[in-house]
């Protein structure tokens, strides 16, 4: 299955769009191995993917990380997006993609502002062979992300806002998913005329200030929650409380 098929069966599995973002902080590493792990395993039915950023990673290492928290989420059926949000050169790029893939995620986050020659070209060629996914970062949920990714360029003769530009580069370059932050409903709404049936990520739910329910509403496929979720006093009811069920006919 391609990764698209993998996290759809988990969503309908669990009846749940959230992504779990485990991006958790501790000077001690096994015991930051020991809470993540915890977390997973508490809200593993409440969620369809766990999103790694590089807290992790550099807090872990890969071997750890992917002996640990990557072995769980496999054992749980549950597939796992590595947020490197890939952007330097073609070389230095497919090399990072491979590694991440060779540890076990099954997808990974890249920007295309790297462009395709000697940029993602070799990203999607690795996933490719390695029958992974590659998710376009398409608008970030941060406050500061409009001064760029709603700056107006041309493209092919036509001025447009940024992130409509990198939406068409998700459909040109047969991306699994765009990530859209969920701060930004009109964004998400626009992004989902332009892409069609490619599913859109969007963090940013709750400590961002984004609603679950308006990003859906506007098009979102799948919602990321970490500190909503991760700094609860019950992780659980607060996975509950954004989960939303998944159905044959869901949009994707």
């Amino acid at each position: 299955m391609s990764f698209s098929e993998r996290i759809a069966a988990a969503a309908s599995r669990n009846q749940t769009r959230t992504v779990l973002a485990l991006d958790l902080e501790d000077p001690d590493p096994a015991r930051l191995v020991k809470k993540s792990e915890t977390m997973v395993r508490n809200v593993d039915d409440l969620i369809c993917a766990v999103k790694i950023n590089r807290q992790l990673v550099l807090a872990l290492g890969l071997p750890t990380l992917a002996n640990s928290i990557l072995k769980l989420a496999k054992d749980l059926s549950l597939p796992t997006i590595m947020d490197a949000k890939l952007n330097d050169v073609g070389h230095t790029n497919e090399f990072m993609a491979r590694i991440y893939f060779d540890s076990g995620f099954d997808a990974i986050i890249a920007s295309p502002i790297a462009g395709w020659e000697n940029g993602l070209d070799g990203v999607f060629e690795a996933a490719q062979s390695h029958g992974k996914g590659v998710l376009l970062l398409t608008y970030m949920s941060n406050p500061g992300a409009e001064a760029f990714y709603s700056l107006r360029a041309r493209s092919g003769g036509v001025e447009k806002p940024v992130f409509e530009i990198l939406a068409q580069l998700a459909l040109d370059w047969n991306a699994q998913g765009v990530v859209v932050g969920a701060t930004q409903p009109h964004v998400i709404a626009r992004v989902r005329e332009l892409v069609g049936q490619v599913p859109i990520y969007s963090p940013g739910i709750g400590a961002q200030g984004g609603d679950a329910q308006q990003a859906l509403g506007a098009g979102a496929t799948y919602l990321i929650v970490g500190r909503t979720i991760y700094t609860a006093a019950n992780p659980r009811t607060a996975a509950l409380s954004v989960r939303t069920p998944w159905s044959p006919d869901t949009r994707p």
